[in-house]
């Protein structure tokens, strides 16, 4: 066997001694030298030597060499290590705990580089040390935690047969029958563990051997050490995941047994007893149900004792509060990395490029969703935990079972909320957030007492009862926004409700400023515009004076809010009021002024400054040159960088979201200014297209998703002086993301699709004609193509019939080819602007050949496709005057063509639809 050379083992210890030097120049010449000597021959086996072998070297320094050689090994896997292989084992019966713990990683890596067929010894190893009586017990648990981490790694490769054999055949019931001998408790969590990595696989071995492991477990549910208990949690929820129907038969015992664990004192156990609440909360399945039903009035309870704070969670707040001064400027570290939203998918008839409002303190998927990140120890308060997840489990169940959570918790929330110690208190604000939705449509007598409230707590004491009441007023936002729309009794709560928010924006707290900016986004988003009309003045004063007072964390939120208010308003308010959009836009603009181009604060507000520019159209105007300039000037400097860093290697792969976000303001001006984006673009006379059409030819998804949604609301206002001279160049771009159209990029592809179909509206029909056989060659693949998502095949049957008003001839010979898809698609479709245009286009193209356009009206497939498209007429339900005018003829047409044979036809259109032509066409 290899033996080391006593003087480079000698060099190779202080070399690693030296890495471990509190002196920085010492740790960098150590590296260095380390790095030279990866081309010791043997350098593993030295590596393996001072881990296992090396019983006179400190254990910093063998930890180190352990760890460099796991590294080693991930890196070199073609390397051979027969030495390292046949002794590394044995690092698992030493002593120190550090030591077998890094031996256990060498050994999890080596088996991932290698696996079954390259080191088929380790697996039997470490089953022997397992079951062996007379090995230590802190040995065994080394080599129980190994197995857990090649079951965590390599998994799936176990089950690959292995000299006619499978490892788990034998693997598999050892470890079972391992895990309730007289192992440790930390060996018996260990080996639950290595089952518990395997069940997600559905591997067939495992599930054979499920029944038996589920009865492991019930023996060893109160097993008294804590890695078991959650180790026993964990299994139930994967296997309730993975194979509920093993569960069914279980699941009132199980059901019993988490909520006694999620009151255990280990926080860990009492969460993953919680986490299989919570799933079991968001299934459907009929089997449970009932079950769970009838647990509610325990569950209930447990819950909203979990969701207040625990004392730890108090330790941690009081210290932040004192840190926690609006005046006090964030540091960089408080900013989270946080990139641009992205582009929406241009969905059929709505068009938002990547404007779009984050649901900001709470979202209706989010049952506890504060938001505070002061510092490390607001890391940890940030962090799911017991209390998050318990309020996510009674969000669940208010879902499924609304009435019933409603009865059983309003008692107690009812005491709560007026307790004198505030963290109960702020625990019952977050419970009646969390069960909003099932209150307004169950306990709606209760909101006309607990809206108030909730306003009045908005001035409390206490910092996080203020940023929690942000939090669950905007839950109940619908409700008080509807009251007034619709003139109810309550409907004076909206002012004072929308004003308490406002004024809270402007908290002493940064905690309660952003959950109250959130919550007022919340409240704008829920509000008819004529509620908020009467409060633009105030509002752009109240938007101002936040801006005066918000660091730069909280800046981004107040950037959604403004723009999700103005969105809102819309533009006649800002036109008729001009000193409305100044007092916003000053100080949008001097922000916009202060940061540099390169500046990652820019991104938020980009996006603001593009969904104001839409918005406020011709109120913008005064602002529109200098601000497209800049916009401009940020994309060709991304764009510049990105070719750049191709060619030189010492450039930093730049932010993409510089190219998103000016690409998105772009957008914004042009659906802003519509025609007069046209005079923007001559004043500035820099040619935009070469930038998009780069954007358009990038690496990047999101960046090609937003270049695609401003090609198309391009060819919507200014077609002649953007896309159309630049058609060529865009249909191959959209043809290539057309033809690779994967899920993961599905949302390109929809925008590419998109675009082409705007363009085909606006283009001259001789320059774009000739594309379009292509188009429709690539577009039929994608409408007949299997899985597909929805939005991709109603914009791709969109734009089908849109080339239809280019070419029809070109279409109509490929009509029988997928008539029948495309009318499945677009008796869907909202009835809009786009389904309007591309019902005319098929039109179009049918007149080209009636006949032949459905595969030939005396064939039964003609007939039947004929029959299809009169009912996907039929559910058009309400076209516009001439659309209608078009119908009737189409189908007045058709049935003098068919004569005798048009009942046959309408034999194939169901009779609720036959009833609707027959009183709309008389047909």
């Amino acid at each position: 066997m290899w033996q080391p050379d006593p003087k480079e083992l000698e060099q190779l210890t202080q070399i690693f001694a030296a890495t471990l030097s509190p002196k920085l120049d010492q740790r960098n010449a150590a590296n260095e030298t380390l790095a030279a000597a990866r081309s010791l021959p043997q350098f593993e086996n030295y590596l393996c030597h001072l881990l296992v072998l090396a019983d006179s070297t400190s254990a910093a320094v063998r930890a180190a060499a352990g760890v460099a050689l796991k590294n080693s090994v991930l890196k070199y896997r073609s390397a051979p290590l027969l030495d390292v292989k046949a002794r590394i084992v044995a690092g698992l019966l030493l002593p120190d705990t550090t030591v077998r713990n890094i031996t256990g990683n060498v050994i999890t890596a080596v088996f991932s580089a290698h696996g079954v067929d390259g080191w088929p010894q380790v697996l039997p190893k470490l089953l022997l040390l397992v079951d062996g009586d007379t090995v230590a017990p802190l040995c065994r648990e080394a080599a129980a935690s190994a197995l857990a981490k090649i079951c965590e790694d390599s998994g799936a490769s176990l089950d690959h047969d292995y000299e006619g054999q499978r490892p788990l055949d034998h693997m598999v019931p050892r470890v079972i029958s391992a895990a309730t001998s007289n192992v440790s408790g930390a060996a018996r969590g260990a080996l639950l563990r290595s089952i518990n990595h395997l069940i997600p696989l559905k591997l067939q071995l495992v599930l054979v051997h499920l029944e038996r492991y589920l009865e492991t477990l019930f023996q060893l549910a109160l097993d008294e050490n804590a890695s078991v208990r959650r180790a026993v949690c964990a299994a139930f929820l994967l296997v309730l995941e993975t194979r509920p129907d093993r569960l069914v038969p279980h699941v009132q015992g199980v059901v019993d047994y988490c909520i006694r664990l999620v009151e255990d004192a280990d926080e860990a156990v009492a969460m993953e007893a919680c986490e299989f609440l919570l799933a079991l909360a968001e299934r459907p399945d009929k089997a449970i149900q009932p079950v769970f039903r009838a647990c509610l009035d325990r569950v209930l309870p447990v819950l909203l004792r979990k969701m207040v704070f625990s004392d730890e969670q108090l330790v941690l707040m009081e210290i932040l509060d004192r840190k926690d001064n609006a005046a006090v400027a964030d540091r960089a570290q408080d900013i989270l990395p946080a990139g641009a939203k992205g582009p929406d998918v241009h969905m059929v008839g709505r068009k938002s490029g990547a404007r779009g409002a984050d649901a900001g303190a709470g979202s209706d998927s989010d049952a506890d969703s504060e938001s505070a990140t002061d510092s490390d120890d607001e890391d940890a308060l940030e962090q799911w935990n017991l209390r998050r997840c318990a309020a996510a489990t009674l969000d669940a169940l208010a879902l499924q079972y609304p009435a019933q959570v409603v009865r059983g918790t309003l008692p107690a929330l009812q005491e709560n909320i007026v307790s004198v110690e505030w963290p109960v208190r702020e625990a019952a604000i977050l419970a009646f957030g969390a069960i909003a939705r099932s209150c307004m449509n169950f306990a709606s007598d209760k909101l006309p007492a607990l809206v108030p409230f909730l306003v009045e707590r908005m001035d409390d004491a206490e910092t996080r009862v203020r940023q929690m009441v942000s939090w669950t007023l905007s839950r109940y936002a619908r409700w008080v926004a509807q009251e007034a729309a619709d003139g109810g009794p309550y409907a004076p709560y909206f002012q004072p409700t929308f004003e308490a928010v406002a004024r809270r924006a402007l908290d002493r707290k940064k905690a309660v400023q952003e959950a109250a900016c959130s919550a007022l986004t919340h409240f704008i988003e829920a509000s008819d515009a004529s509620l908020l009309r009467p409060t633009v003045g105030p509002m752009a004063e109240h938007f101002a004076q936040c801006f005066a007072l918000y660091q730069r964390k909280n800046l981004a939120i107040l950037y959604d809010c403004v723009g999700t208010f103005v969105e809102k308003i819309g533009a006649s308010e800002f036109n008729l009021h001009p000193q409305h959009a100044q007092t916003l836009l000053s100080p949008l603009l001097a922000n916009w002024l202060a940061l540099a181009d390169t500046d990652t604060d820019l991104w938020p507000l980009l996006e603001c400054m593009s969904t104001v520019a839409a918005a406020m159209c011709q109120a913008f105007a005064p602002y529109a040159v200098p601000v497209y300039e800049r916009a401009l000037s940020i994309l060709g400097k991304a764009v510049q960088l990105h070719r750049d860093v191709h060619t030189d290697p010492l450039i930093e792969t730049p932010e993409k979201d510089f190219m998103v976000t000016s690409l998105d303001l772009i957008d914004g001006l042009v659906v802003g200014f519509q025609g007069h984006f046209a005079e923007l673009m001559h004043q500035h006379g820099t040619s935009a297209m070469a930038l998009v059409l780069a954007c358009l030819d990038g690496p990047d998804d999101d960046v090609r998703q937003l270049a695609f949604a401003l090609v198309g609301d391009l060819a919507i206002h200014v077609c002649a002086h953007t896309v159309q001279p630049h058609l060529a160049d865009i249909v191959r771009c959209a043809s290539a993301e057309i033809a690779r159209c994967l899920p993961g990029t599905y949302a390109v592809t929809n925008n590419a699709i998109w675009a082409l179909g705007e363009a085909a509206l606006q283009c001259l029909r001789e320059l774009y004609a000739p594309h379009v056989p292509h188009l429709v060659d690539l577009l039929i693949r994608v409408l007949i193509a299997p899985d597909t998502q929805q939005a991709v095949l109603d914009n791709a049957a969109i734009c089908l019939g849109r080339l239809g008003h280019v070419a029809p001839s070109d279409v109509v010979c490929r009509l029988p080819e997928f008539v029948s898809s495309w009318c499945t698609h677009m008796m869907c479709v909202e009835e809009n602007d786009e389904k309007e245009s591309a019902f005319l286009g098929m039109v179009h193209t049918l007149d080209a050949a009636p006949d032949a356009g459905f595969g030939g009206l005396q064939t039964p497939a003609g007939r039947k496709n004929l029959a299809l498209f009169v009912s996907c007429l039929g559910h058009y339900f309400e076209p516009l005057h001439k659309l209608r005018d078009v119908f009737f003829l189409v189908l007045v047409g058709y049935k003098d063509v068919m004569g005798a044979s048009w009942a046959a036809v309408m034999k194939h259109v169901d009779a609720d639809t036959r009833g609707f032509l027959s009183s709309t066409y008389g047909v």
